[in-house]
């Protein structure tokens, strides 16, 4: 049914008072408070664009009988929709994920690479026993493959003499590996023995060569992407995503994230906006967000991280915790994500603590936070602000321009604005700030600073 501007201006006007009923409908329908608030909201978006894209016409008498009951059926088509929307990305993410692990991999299995570890370290501390001449004869042999008479000239001794070495290396290091067999995977004939050390040495010949080939299985592991998504939200429309780990992202609107996922951790990049984060818990595998030279570091939490643009300067980060803890520490300028800025700091936040923080800045503003992530349940705080950063954060939701002359945008403000109420708040602001608005005649609000006279 297409509704008449005066029909949806109507449900706008009601949609203040029907808020918490519509909030208790779309929380029995979802089972999740956070996701209802969501759909609510999402719910007014739709009627503000409606209204605006309807212009001024008016239809008499075309008013609704219940605006709550009307309200709450869209809710729950909204809530109905957003299920299907979710069941068709699980099915997505679930074969993806199938995809990944049905394809060839010429990685090491993550068992066997702790296995081959915990083997070298034997084999090392063997090695280390043994007399000198002896290690080093069987390191140039088995590790170099030096052939015998080459050895023997080079150490001054007998070939035969280099023979009974290696024989007692040999032993040494076979009965060392045979006890960790033992521990590990039980009896083995001789034979499997020899062909296990074979195999072990085959690996450790460039470890011991300088551990190079772990360095590079190393690598290997930070660098190769196992599964990988770039995702970005319209205005006034907040994304909620599945992670293949169980874990999720909600999306601010006018927000993009890219993520990646690798065998030893998971990252994320926030590019623009804010982003909620719902982590599983991994503790082998690490979460890391990067946001504006900020790194987040966390093994299973909720928190929320936003990106505030100003102006030429830095951009600054907030980091705000509901639950768990995380690590926030700068990150070096054009470094990789593992590198640590040297002279930077390392903070933990716990639940209900919240950091801000701007390249350059010598240390991180920390304070308390009452709900962390406002902005999912349709409210944005400002603290310490201007008017100009106000408007720039509400115009990610507004189906209407908004522009402040710069002496007005740079007025202090703080308070809290009910996203949903943004124009009368907008509207209301000449009662506290020295300002006028004035409505252009394409249904935009432009601010100025009111004259002193």
């Amino acid at each position: 049914m297409e509704l008449s501007a005066s029909f949806t201006r109507a449900l706008l006007t009601g949609f203040d008072r029907a808020y918490a009923d519509l909030v208790r409908v779309a929380t029995r329908s979802t089972g999740n408070r956070d996701e209802a608030g969501e759909l609510v909201h999402e719910a007014w978006l739709r009627l503000a664009e409606h209204a605006q894209a309807s212009g001024q016409a008016e239809a008499a008498g075309d008013q609704p009988d219940d605006t709550t009951a009307y309200l709450a059926v869209m809710t729950q088509h909204l809530a109905l929709d957003a299920h299907r929307r979710r069941q068709r990305h699980g099915r997505y993410v679930e074969g993806a994920v199938l995809q990944e692990q049905l394809a060839p991999s010429h990685a090491p299995d993550v068992a066997d690479s702790v296995m081959y570890r915990q083997a070298l370290a034997v084999l090392e501390t063997a090695l280390a026993g043994l007399p000198e001449r002896s290690r080093a004869a069987f390191v140039a042999h088995r590790i170099h493959g030096d052939k015998q008479p080459l050895i023997a000239e080079r150490l001054g001794v007998s070939l035969n003499t280099i023979e009974r070495d290696l024989i007692q290396a040999s032993a040494c290091v076979e009965d060392a590996l045979q006890r960790w067999r033992g521990n590990h995977l039980g009896s083995a004939r001789r034979a499997g023995r020899r062909r296990s050390l074979a195999a072990l040495l085959s690996f450790a010949g460039v470890g011991l060569g300088g551990h190079l080939g772990w360095q590079q299985w190393q690598l290997y592991r930070q660098q190769h992407v196992q599964w990988q998504a770039r995702w970005q939200s319209p205005r006034g429309q907040q994304v909620r995503h599945a992670l293949p780990d169980g874990s999720s992202l909600l999306l601010d609107a006018l927000s993009q994230a890219q993520l990646q996922y690798f065998a030893a951790r998971r990252s994320v990049q926030l590019l623009q906006g804010a982003a909620f984060f719902e982590v599983a818990r991994n503790e082998s595998r690490p979460f890391e967000v990067q946001a504006a030279g900020l790194r987040i570091t966390v093994l299973g939490t909720r928190f929320g991280v936003e990106i505030t643009p100003m102006g030429r300067g830095p951009s600054r980060v907030s980091v705000q915790v509901e639950s768990g803890r995380v690590r926030v520490e700068p990150m070096a300028e054009g470094e990789a994500i593992e590198t640590p800025q040297d002279d930077g700091f390392v903070h933990t936040l716990e639940a209900g603590q919240a950091l801000q923080w701007a390249a350059g800045d010598r240390s991180p503003e920390l304070s308390s936070v009452e709900s962390a992530a406002s902005w999912r349940h349709g409210e944005l705080v400002f603290q310490h602000a201007t008017l100009g950063q106000a408007l720039e954060r509400l115009a990610r939701y507004a189906p209407f321009a908004m522009e402040a002359t710069p002496d007005a945008a740079r007025l202090p403000l703080s308070g809290r604005v009910r996203i949903a109420q943004a124009q009368a708040w907008i509207q209301a602001l000449p009662r506290a700030l020295p300002v006028q608005v004035q409505q252009q005649g394409d249904g935009s609000l432009r601010l100025s600073r009111r004259s002193r006279s």
